[in-house]
């Protein structure tokens, strides 16, 4: 089956490090006896063991050394959690706001991924820690000092599809490349069945805004919700790059831009706060003049987002899944 999205850079990148990597062991055979000696000569122990593995490049430009088998792997936000699992790579750890596999939930904890728990960190000895550049640059220096390789993600990097752009990544870290293909393939084949019910609809342009009136927070491309939006044959009217994008999934949005664009749907995620239930909400777009006179509202194509659609708290099929049915009820 013909691929939707193109992933062709991902995996060059990485084979290319691997040939590399090859080359350069071959190279360095004789350099690294010469440093054994040398450290010998030192006093200093040696263990090559411990220095099998490549150097990369994180998406903060650092260089870090790839452990050639990682087996203490700890994520840093419940998104790459759920992408860890998808792989089969089960992390040592968890961030409070995981929810979805029972296996996830019962790890040991680092407190929240906003402020993660250095000493519990510490204390659960990973080899290889995988940050969010939006969330943990601020704490780099005290992620190395637990002397694993911390490896940075910003989520704007994400090119294509920040639904499965990422697990393409992990899969070439941690040598489950095929693994992350097939699953990828399997996405594909959900998205296209769920792109034939929602083309009967006619939705083309669509736009998720997160609960709450006092402002306008709508779900930027790179995230969760774009990318379901996208796999949902649907175009997001959010731009890319807007003030805030590299802090969060959720940026400003202003109701003249909305009104201008005029999405053929909009989806409202509600927060969980009695003040912001789902009707309450819905009430509020639909009695508000301004919203009035946009034609999801006029032809009743605006609907409420299920909680449980977040990162971390659903798999990325049931994702796709409850969008779609919340967007096509019949």
């Amino acid at each position: 089956m013909k691929k939707i999205w193109r992933r062709d850079k991902i995996i060059i990148f990485f084979l290319i490090v691997l040939v590399l990597s090859i080359f350069m062991s071959g190279c360095q055979k004789g350099e690294e006896q010469s440093s054994i000696e040398e450290n010998v000569d030192e006093g200093i122990e040696v263990d090559m063991e411990e220095n099998l593995g490549v150097v990369i490049e994180d998406h903060l430009g650092r260089e870090v050394f790839l452990p050639e088998n990682p087996t203490r792997i700890l994520a840093l936000t419940r998104a790459y959690m759920e992408e860890l699992f998808e792989l089969g790579i089960t992390p040592i750890g968890k961030v409070e706001e995981y929810k979805n596999r029972p296996e996830g939930v019962a790890l040991p904890s680092v407190s929240n991924q906003e402020t993660p728990d250095l000493e519990a960190i510490y204390q659960l000895e990973p080899d290889f820690i995988i940050a969010n550049t939006r969330q943990h640059s601020n704490v780099l220096e005290n992620l190395e000092a637990t002397g694993a390789t911390v490896f940075f993600v910003d989520p704007n990097r994400i090119e294509e599809d920040p639904l499965t752009d990422r697990i393409l990544l992990f899969g070439s870290l941690f040598g489950k490349q095929q693994v992350a293909e097939d699953y990828v393939q399997q996405l594909d084949e959900l998205s296209v069945q769920l792109q034939d019910k929602v083309k009967e609809y006619g939705y083309e342009t669509a736009l998720i805004l997160q609960g709450g009136v006092e402002s306008i927070q709508a779900a930027q491309p790179t995230g969760l919700y774009g990318a379901l939006l996208m796999r949902l044959g649907m175009k997001n009217i959010v731009p890319e790059g807007l003030p805030g994008s590299d802090k969060s999934t959720w940026v400003n949005f202003d109701i003249e831009t909305i009104l201008l664009e005029d999405p053929d749907v909009i989806l409202i995620r509600a927060a969980g706060s009695k003040e912001q239930e789902p009707e309450n909400l819905l009430d509020y777009y639909k009695e508000e003049a301004q919203w009035q006179q946009l034609k999801a509202v006029k032809e009743g194509k605006l609907f409420i987002l299920p909680a449980k659609v977040n990162p971390g708290n659903i798999s990325n099929e049931e994702a796709l899944k409850t969008t779609a049915k919340a967007i096509c009820p019949d």
